[in-house]
């Protein structure tokens, strides 16, 4: 008995602890995401060669707009299962209609958060018009894509220079490249 009361109280204390640390992260996240926000804000500010109040207005704007894009991102992290053909010939008539179902609604939401996100958009161009010049407002509006590591030359857009491996770039690889290349990298393999 005794020693059931000693495993409940340390589950509990264990529970409450993660609990707790859950509540830490969230907080810790939503400051990390506001510098984040601040320091983009200033960086841009600099870019643009603001001084004094259109600074202080820009950061402002610019610091609600982000959040209100932030609060958009309500799915982030859930991750959407796929299912492949093997589980799609073992569902029901039934379980397949339900997913149809469910791929009809993900979409609708998606739809409505690209809504959201262009209403957004709209309002926030107006005030950055305010401020800045349409070439500065069309570079607030746009995502910056090139930092981060996750630039256009690695999606398969641009000039095509970072291209390789598979797509036949420079660097050998899959495809290969100008110089033969194949599975064993430039000039070697299959």
């Amino acid at each position: 008995m005794r020693k059931t009361i000693i495993m409940a109280v340390l589950v509990l204390v264990g529970f409450t602890a993660v609990r707790a640390q859950e509540g830490r992260n969230e907080e810790e996240r939503n400051k990390a995401v506001a510098e984040r926000i601040e320091k983009s804000a200033e960086r841009m500010a600099k870019e643009f060669a603001l001084k004094d109040e259109e600074k202080a207005t820009f950061i402002k704007i610019y610091t609600e707009y982000q959040r209100e894009m932030f609060a958009t991102n309500q799915s982030r992290g859930q991750r959407v299962e796929i299912p492949g053909r093997e589980e799609e010939k073992k569902l029901s008539d039934e379980e397949a209609t339900a997913k149809i179902k469910e791929n009809f609604e993900r979409q609708e939401q998606q739809i409505a958060t690209m809504q959201k996100r262009l209403d957004i958009q709209k309002k926030y161009s107006e005030e950055f018009a305010k401020v800045l010049t349409p070439q500065q407002v069309l570079k607030v509006l746009t995502p910056q894509r090139g930092q981060g590591g996750r630039g256009q030359g690695q999606r398969g857009e641009g000039d095509g220079e970072r291209r390789g491996g598979f797509e036949g770039g420079p660097r050998g690889g899959f495809g290969g490249g100008p110089r033969g290349g194949g599975f064993g990298g430039p000039g070697g393999g299959f």
